[in-house]
């Protein structure tokens, strides 16, 4: 093997660490953004769509204090009696759903989402990125590159 082939493995190794770094997580505990519209001391701090262009004054919590924590959720629609969102740490993944809900004593129906994620403060936004995706798709991509050059 020459020293330019072994040189290229180790910078596309390098590249690969760096990209899929993000994904490790030691022992640090996700942060998100925690918060719950029907609270009636700060009732505009978490509606469905932060204010101020997305800059909320909240800021994402650490989430030690939920067992197993590695998820980010945020729940539009219709909870506890009260519609607007709710964004919360998980040791579940919920999905990424909206459907149509009528409780017992409803007149109709509500359209309620559920958006999980696992990146830190991914819970602010309305739809969930995926950014994450490049993650994966970078270094396949400088992988095949590397590949088709030899």
């Amino acid at each position: 093997m020459s020293t330019s082939s072994s040189l290229c493995n180790l910078l596309l190794a390098a590249l690969l660490l760096l990209c899929c770094g993000g994904w490790l997580r030691l022992s640090d505990a996700i942060e998100c953004y925690v918060c719950d519209a029907s609270d009636t001391t700060n009732p505009f701090q978490c509606g469905e769509w932060f204010e101020r262009f997305d800059m909320p004054d909240i800021q994402p919590q650490n989430c030690s204090n939920v067992h197993g924590a590695t998820f980010c959720v945020k729940h539009v629609g219709r909870f506890e009696g009260g519609i607007g969102a709710k964004r919360f740490c998980s040791s579940k993944d919920l999905g990424n759903y909206c459907d149509y809900v009528r409780n017992k004593g409803d007149r109709m129906d509500y359209r309620s989402c559920i958006y999980t994620c696992d990146t830190d403060g991914c819970n602010a936004a309305t739809q969930l990125t995926n950014a994450h995706y490049w993650g994966v798709a970078l270094p396949l991509l400088l992988l095949l590159l590397a590949i088709w050059q030899r």
